[in-house]
């Protein structure tokens, strides 16, 4: 069998809207205040949180996998 394209054994890359990940990183800071500052859960939350802000830094990127890729 010769493959004619080779890009159909890629995975496509998910791609995150700038907006979904402002949406849940407020989604998670809503449930860290309900569990306390103090709870084990909200160091691991807050952690996930910083890295949705900083896909979310900028208005006009649009997330790609791990990179971020100006419009």
């Amino acid at each position: 069998m010769i493959v004619t394209n080779p890009s159909a054994f890629v995975p496509e890359v998910p791609t995150i809207d700038v907006s979904e990940a402002r949406w849940a990183s407020d989604e998670l800071a809503a449930i860290i205040v309900k569990l306390g500052q103090d709870s084990p859960v909200s160091l691991v939350l807050r952690q996930a949180r910083r890295e949705l802000a900083s896909l979310a830094q900028s208005a006009s990127a649009a997330v790609v996998g791990p990179f971020r890729i100006a419009a």
